[in-house]
């Protein structure tokens, strides 16, 4: 279902209690001073309408990037504390009826990477893949995506601040220099302090105020768990009228990893896919843009797919 007030709620309950501690009791506390009693917080009406979401004129979802440069960067975990993914996209998605899919060997998945304040003399590369959106039916516009990026991290310490850029250092087309901090060795008494867990994130007006909560609280780990672009909530023409459809429109994918590069490219994630994610296709392919775009601990882990 598409995010409403009522899944609104759901998301800021987990932070907004934190917030009633930190005027109330002057900090915010972790889970390692808990357990605590809940907190019940009043709705804050002047969200009501808001649901609105993001036009595609917005700064905050156009590309910025050049050429090759890296967009849509993030971090996600893998199966242990020493590791993790960065993903990223470079070049641009082609929508319409004559499309030719970039290819990924144009354009090299390198990760260049150290401790805080120490020289980045870690190197890492990895694979990158493209991905299309296509229909059988005359009139309907199809995609294919930018070259998406997955390099894994190994090697690295627990609960420690780590710098990298990634991208490809030849041609070249590096990205900023971003940060993320490590998970703890897992154990009883030993895990992330801070867990923000969210749900129908969606790309909407009242998704800006839940980033901005986020990231003012300062979470060591993000879990998604489903409902992420609503892309399936538009026509292949961009046009939408708020209910399922057996079309998308994929550039609403790209507009959300922009957005929320500010998050992920420092916050470890990770996700869980939904109904919205399904996104059928000619062939019967489904989950094309989920699989895709996100990088999954399933080989490390032993599981079979990346839907479990």
């Amino acid at each position: 279902m598409k995010m409403n007030m009522d899944s609104l709620v759901a998301v800021l309950l987990v932070l907004l209690p934190l917030s009633f501690f930190t005027f109330v009791h002057g900090e915010i506390p972790t889970t390692l001073d808990g357990p605590f009693k809940p907190v019940t917080v009043p709705l804050d009406t002047s969200f009501r309408g808001n649901a609105v979401d993001l036009p595609d004129s917005d700064p905050r979802v156009q590309r910025i990037v050049k050429g090759f440069e890296p967009e849509q960067i993030s971090v996600s975990l893998s199966a242990t504390h020493d590791s993790v993914w960065i993903s990223w996209i470079t070049g641009e998605f082609q929508i319409g009826d004559n499309i030719t899919p970039l290819d990924p060997e144009n354009v090299a998945s390198v990760v260049v990477y150290g401790r805080y304040e120490h020289p980045m003399t870690n190197q890492s590369t990895g694979y990158s893949l493209v991905y299309n959106q296509l229909y059988e039916l005359e009139g309907l516009q199809n995609y294919t995506s930018g070259i998406i990026h997955h390099v894994r991290l190994t090697g690295l310490m627990p609960n420690t601040l780590y710098q990298y850029q990634c991208g490809d250092p030849s041609i070249p087309a590096m990205s900023n220099v971003s940060y993320f901090q490590t998970m703890p060795v897992s154990g009883p008494e030993s895990y992330p302090s801070r867990i923000a867990v969210v749900g129908d994130l969606g790309l909407t007006y009242n998704t800006t105020s839940t980033v901005d909560h986020l990231l003012i609280n300062h979470p060591n780990l993000l879990l998604l768990v489903g409902d992420v672009s609503y892309a399936n909530l538009y026509f292949t023409n961009g046009t939408a009228d708020g209910c399922f459809h057996e079309q998308t429109y994929q550039p609403r994918w790209d507009y959300w990893g922009r957005y929320i590069q500010l998050l992920v490219s420092k916050v470890p994630v990770m996700v869980v896919e939904g109904d919205h994610e399904i996104e059928k296709q000619a062939g019967n392919q489904m989950f094309a843009a989920y699989n895709s775009r996100f990088a999954f601990p399933s080989e490390e882990s032993g599981s079979s797919s990346s839907l479990f």
